[in-house]
């Protein structure tokens, strides 16, 4: 519908015209009424209308006034007059104001209704030349853009003077600038223009945005002193929410901001980097600098293999102490590189919960078959799209392994420690472990074991580890093989650690006992 705004100073006058001539068959509606060309002029500045209907003959700005003033600022209106039969010469003088034609008062339907069917086209051909207009307008913009995204940043053959006047032209001489790019994760690249043009309707009329599609993405430029990162976390929401109505999940990242457009393929190949990463990155969310969940590539303990994260995870089903795994598991990213893939992640977790599913079949010969069923779950983990999900995941087949194993109901965590050491006296038992397992500081864990054993805890391990070494050395097995069994992979520490709490190399123990016997 086409707008229409009417003024006259009879308030009779205006509401009869509204409510008597059917505008809406014509094309039409009223959207304001004025009882003055003042009030009217005030409503032209602030408000756009596509016909103007006045009487000529009003206080303080009458109508002619009134065309004239609404013509230093726009020639687009079209404007009809009302006028009565000593008005006409005066009326004449509209002409140079572009007037559309004169209509007598008291104004009659079928009078009026030629004019509306005129206007009606010649509006419909301005509009559809706009839309044509406005069209290689954006292709133009698209293409400009695009030019700068393909090649390095560099201005080409034209010169600075030139090279202002087209941003000018283009409406592209923004103080800032980033780069938006949408990717849709299902069904492939079919959707990339249409999600693109489903962005122009939706963003019609808002300054500061250009669109453009890249080889699978659909891309946006936003003017980055307009729009702030919340911002654009808004429109990217109302973005993924209208589509996820069509079911069309997309995921979208922001490039980093740069001051000038020839820069711009920076931004646009920090936004594929940072999509390429989208796993570390929050789901559902504009995927930016600084909002990842894990940050690949930044663990502090790189000495960390998988093997001791599958220890430490063993270690904590024995002690139920599964509110720990997921700290556990942030150690995987110890890379010591800078780019640290999905696969790579994703890898690193199926080797990790395989050795420890070995250790657990090694330990644990009575669980063979389910752990055999974990086992074939852990592939799936590479079909999964975010790290949090891989984490819950993995929470969940760890749950399971820990509700198959037998625990102390409300034992706390000391009693705890020491059936793990009972039980586990030849795994690698570190009290900095351990002590995170539980939340505690190790130093202070320390304390508490030595106020409730008596002892330090290295001391009350080795002790475990001798007693068991006695009962092995008794049964015939070989002094190397002994030391491997309880836990030290050297013969020769242990045999210093078994002198020191024995007196006795482990040789002679064993002759001394057999002797006794």
């Amino acid at each position: 519908m086409y707008k229409v705004l009417i003024v006259d100073d009879e308030s009779a006058v205006r509401e009869g015209l509204k409510a008597i001539i059917p505008w809406e068959e014509y094309g039409f509606e009223v959207t304001e009424l004025a009882k003055d060309g003042q009030e009217a002029l005030h409503l032209c500045h602030n408000q756009s209308f596509d016909l103007l209907l006045s009487d000529i003959r009003m206080g303080q700005m009458d109508g002619l006034q009134l065309i004239k003033a609404i013509r230093t600022f726009d020639n687009r209106l079209h404007c009809l007059i009302l006028t009565g039969y000593a008005d006409f010469d005066y009326a004449k003088q509209a002409i140079q104001y572009q007037v559309a034609g004169y209509l007598l008062k008291p104004l009659e339907e079928e009078n009026l209704i030629p004019f509306l069917k005129e206007i009606k086209k010649k509006l419909d051909k301005e509009h559809a030349l706009e839309q044509l207009t406005k069209l290689e307008q954006q292709r133009k913009q698209e293409a400009f853009i695009i030019s700068f995204i393909d090649h390095e940043g560099e201005q080409g053959v034209v010169s600075h003077e030139q090279f202002d006047h087209l941003l000018k032209l283009y409406r592209l001489d923004w103080p800032a600038y980033a780069v938006i790019i949408i990717q849709v994760e299902s069904n492939g690249g079919g959707y990339t223009n249409q999600i693109k043009q489903q962005l122009m309707e939706w963003f019609k009329g808002k300054e500061g945005i250009v669109f453009f599609t890249h080889h699978m993405y659909a891309g946006v430029v936003v003017n980055a002193d307009t729009y702030r990162n919340y911002d654009i976390q808004r429109l990217y929401k109302q973005v993924e929410q209208s589509l996820a109505l069509d079911q069309i999940i997309v995921s979208a990242s922001l490039g980093k901001t740069v001051t000038r457009l020839i820069s711009i393929k920076e931004s646009y190949q920090h936004a594929v980097e940072l999509l390429e990463q989208s796993f570390f990155y929050p789901k559902q969310q504009l995927v930016r600098a600084g909002s990842e969940v894990l940050i690949p590539g930044a663990g502090e303990r790189a000495d960390l293999t998988i093997y001791d994260v599958a220890d430490q995870l063993y270690l904590a089903l024995e002690l139920d102490e599964l509110s720990t795994i997921e700290t556990v598991l942030t150690q995987l990213n110890v890379q010591k590189k800078p780019f640290y893939s999905e696969r790579e992640f994703k890898k690193t977790v199926v080797c990790v919960l395989t050795v420890l599913v070995s250790k657990l079949q090694k330990a644990k010969p009575e669980m063979h078959d389910f752990l055999v069923d974990v086992t074939t779950n852990l592939v799936s983990i590479y079909s999964i799209n975010h790290y949090e999900d891989v984490v819950t995941f993995v929470q969940l087949q760890l749950k399971s392994i820990g509700e198959q194993l037998e625990h102390e109901e409300g034992a706390d965590p000391l009693k705890k420690l020491l059936m793990l050491i009972d039980t586990n006296y030849h795994e690698n038992l570190k009290l900095e472990k351990l002590a995170d397992l539980f939340h505690y500081n190790s130093a202070y864990l320390g304390k508490l074991f030595k106020s409730y054993t008596g002892e330090y805890f290295n001391t009350y391990v080795d002790k475990v580890r001798i007693n068991q070494a006695k009962k092995l050395l008794l049964q015939g097995d070989k002094v190397y093989r002994v030391a491997e069994t309880v836990g030290y992979n050297n013969v020769d520490y242990f045999h210093s650690k078994f002198k020191k709490y024995v007196g006795l190399s482990p040789s002679a123990y064993r002759r001394k006992e057999k002797n006794i016997v």
